[in-house]
């Protein structure tokens, strides 16, 4: 039985050889461009998370530092209140003599 000119022996020669062909092709194809891609992609994946635990940790960092000059900035503040009061009650007694 032939089918276009060709037998059905052909047909499954040529199947065969255009999927051997083509699984080949996908073959290179995953191992040239889809594995470096995804192992640089891991690489950039690993970076990033890297980068976010560092921004974390400094984030961290910068907020127990505000935290500690906010504290000495109110300390100061009473100490500037305190001053104040000390130079008015001064300045009083040097006015009332």
């Amino acid at each position: 039985m032939r089918m276009l000119g060709l037998t059905i022996e052909d047909w499954a020669s040529l199947i065969g050889v255009v999927g051997s062909i083509s699984g080949i092709v996908f073959y290179l194809f995953r191992v040239i461009v889809v594995k470096p891609m995804s192992d640089k992609s891991q690489a950039l994946n690993t970076a990033i998370e890297s980068l976010t635990k560092e921004v974390k940790s400094m984030r961290q960092q910068e907020e127990a530092e505000h935290e500690n000059y906010e504290g000495k900035l109110h300390s100061h503040d009473i100490q500037l209140a305190r001053h104040e009061e000390e130079i008015k009650t001064l300045f009083r007694h040097t006015d009332d003599n």
